[in-house]
């Protein structure tokens, strides 16, 4: 499996935080179908957990990063998977060592596969936003 498999596994179980009140994320693998764990290679698996915890621990952070670079979007007007997307990439350029541009373009790839080529614009708009302004990324 590659990062890009293992980014696409983290972006489902960041969509499904908000459905879950009790989540955390030690339980995180608890909702992705158990026949897709083993495909997860141990590397990959440390990158899921830590990204998972890493985006529930700065969750708060994470939205005011995505709000204030929206213009004129309210997290509770935005798409679902568009903001589950943002949560992720925002979580990677604040706080791991991950390039923005690499960031960008795969959340970019996951909104349009998820969600339609609109939201790839979407997406892309909010994060270049967010990349501009280096000051406001360590939380």
């Amino acid at each position: 499996m590659s990062r890009k498999t293992a980014r696409r596994y983290t972006f489902e179980i960041v969509f499904q935080i908000p459905f879950h009140l009790d989540f955390d994320a030690l339980s995180a693998f608890d909702i992705y179908p158990e026949d897709n764990l083993p495909k997860i290679n141990e590397s990959e698996r440390n990158y899921v957990k830590e990204t998972i915890t890493g985006v529930c621990k700065h969750l708060d952070i994470i939205d005011s990063r995505i709000e204030a670079s929206s213009k004129d979007w309210s997290l509770a007007r935005m798409n679902r998977v568009d903001l589950a997307v943002l949560r992720l990439a925002v979580y990677e350029i604040i706080y791991t060592d991950t390039p923005p541009g690499i960031s960008i373009n795969e959340a970019v790839e996951l909104a349009k596969l998820y969600s339609g080529e609109e939201s790839g614009s979407f997406v892309n708009g909010i994060l270049a936003n967010i990349s501009k302004h280096p000051e406001v990324w360590h939380g």
